[in-house]
């Protein structure tokens, strides 16, 4: 009898004590970084994110030529708010974007292949032949979806998504100092 007591009693407080340390652990915050780039003006921010997907297949899917030493690409995303909190604008930086950011509407819509309920992201939802679907995780983790709307699988040194980020403004003079 003793001995069957003793493992059911280290595994109670084993597991008391990894709830407990859940529970103190340092909420999920957007990690600061800085930016040397003027921020959009004018506008209200609903978020900022930022990714590194692979290359290939999202090259793809905006129908951008590339060659095979495309091995990920670099964005950070915009997304705007009106003054009612309601979607308005997106600006998209980065690959492919380097001389002129990508813009445009997002709206949020609902429902992706496998979650007719899941909060998704479209942007440019008026040109159906250029839509891009974003599934929200949550507040500060959005995910990249193919053309059916379905999940994109990474690998070893990317993921299909992009993480919420607080930018700081830098003065650009700061990088001929480095």
């Amino acid at each position: 009898m003793q001995k069957k007591f003793f493992p059911a009693v280290l595994i109670f407080m084993f597991t008391a004590l990894l709830s407990q340390a859940q529970t103190a652990a340092v909420s999920n915050q957007p990690p600061v970084v800085p930016t040397y780039r003027p921020m959009p003006e004018n506008k209200l921010v609903y978020g900022i994110f930022e990714g590194r997907p692979p290359c290939i297949e999202i090259a793809r899917q905006f129908k951008v030529q590339v060659g095979e030493q495309c091995i990920k690409i670099k964005w950070r995303l915009y997304l705007f708010h009106d003054k009612n909190g309601n979607p308005s604008s997106y600006q998209l930086e980065g690959s492919f974007y380097h001389e002129k950011p990508r813009v445009g509407k997002w709206i949020l819509s609902r429902g992706t292949k496998n979650d007719p309920g899941a909060v998704v992201i479209v942007l440019d939802p008026d040109k159906s032949n250029e839509a891009f679907h974003l599934l929200k995780g949550d507040d500060n983790v959005l995910f990249i979806l193919n053309e059916e709307k379905e999940l994109r699988v990474g690998n070893e040194n990317f993921s299909y998504t992009l993480n919420r980020v607080k930018l700081v403004e830098h003065n650009p003079s700061e990088l001929n100092n480095k």
